[in-house]
């Protein structure tokens, strides 16, 4: 008897398996199935968040690049709870052209969630992340490739010369500074986010269960084989930034958290600073009671010693607690994201 079921390969392709009943090692032939083409060899992952003004323009020059690479691809957007009209526009165009695929999260998950979704559910053996203001062109994403040779797994990306405005720019400046000197010549900081990679550099990132997933962090610091590319940068046409001020700001305080103990170490120093601080004061108390007879008045002074300590202790926390929300996070085990529908 001759009995037909699915069977899944090391690569994922769907075939029909021929299992021949009544032979002591059963007899498989193996008939390719005609879905095995929809692994494709390149996936291009853009989050999308109210950019209505840009989809059009966004989406067709997304499709010349990737008709241009003479390779299979797809191409997966995110939306990541948009409320205006970004997703009637996306779903329009993914169902009159089937290289585009559409994720839809339930709310506003963030850009770091929205990423993580779209490696998750893209299907190419190598990723490209890409953001949705065509501030970094995708006209470049054959430059990226092309760098993306047989000893790299990940290639990132420099600006020939940032088009944002001062603030922004210092923002950033600042922000990979900082978090340079955090981590020390150990690991080679690059926060952008146009980038290339293969499967494996997503695979490992899964392998990471910490609660902050800040990418451009959490793939410098895996020291992963990679290598810089220089890339054209245009101002933002239409839309405004979703980084501000307080985003950059946030960001760095999860950069901080995160990913070192500096704030742990740095009430530590305070606190033996303040210690020694105390020391030298109540030294210097008795030195003029005793050899000079001196009696200081003690109210202004010990005042000043109670608000630097209060200071101090209100600091420390504020650290702990910071430490703390995030174990219970992490406790909790919610979901990075909540996917609403897939369209495909």
């Amino acid at each position: 008897m001759v009995v037909r079921h699915p069977h899944f390969t090391e690569k994922g392709l769907r075939e029909q398996v021929e299992i021949v009943e009544g032979i002591e090692s059963p007899l498989l032939l193996v008939v390719p199935n005609k879905d095995m083409d929809k692994n494709p060899e390149i996936s291009i992952v853009v989050p999308v968040y109210n950019e209505e003004s840009l989809i059009e323009e966004l989406c067709s020059r997304l499709k010349c690049v990737g008709d241009a690479l003479n390779r299979s691809y797809e191409i997966l957007i995110v939306d990541d709870g948009s409320d205006d009209g970004s997703f009637e526009k996306l779903k329009r165009i993914s169902e009159a052209d089937k290289i585009f695929r559409l994720v839809k999260l339930t709310r506003n998950f963030g850009q770091q969630s929205a990423v993580l979704a779209g490696f998750r559910i893209s299907r190419g053996e190598i990723v490209v992340q890409l953001d949705s203001d065509l501030q970094n062109p995708p006209e470049e994403i054959p430059k990226l490739l092309a760098a993306l040779t047989e000893n790299i797994d990940l290639v990132t990306t420099i600006h020939k010369k940032r088009q944002d405005g001062l603030l922004r720019v210092l923002g950033s400046k600042f922000l990979c500074g900082f978090g340079q000197m955090l981590f020390g010549k150990t690991v080679k900081l690059n926060l952008s986010s146009f980038r290339v990679m293969r499967r494996s550099v997503i695979e490992k990132i899964e392998a990471c269960k910490d609660r902050s997933r800040y990418m451009a962090v959490l793939m410098s610091w895996m020291g992963l084989p990679s290598v810089e590319v220089e890339v054209e940068h245009h101002a933002r046409k239409k839309g405004e930034t979703k980084y501000n001020l307080l985003t950059l700001m946030k960001l760095s305080w999860d950069l901080v958290t995160g990913y070192s103990n500096f704030p742990l170490r740095l009430v530590t120093y305070m606190g033996l600073f303040g210690a020694f601080i105390g020391f030298l004061m109540m030294a210097f108390l008795l030195y003029q009671r005793i050899a000079n007879g001196i009696l200081i008045e003690g109210f202004v002074v010990l005042s000043a010693v109670f608000a630097f300590f209060a200071g101090v202790q209100l600091l420390s926390i504020g650290f702990l607690g910071e430490y703390l929300g995030r174990v219970h996070s992490q406790i909790q085990d919610r979901p990075d994201y909540i996917v609403e529908k897939v369209i495909e």
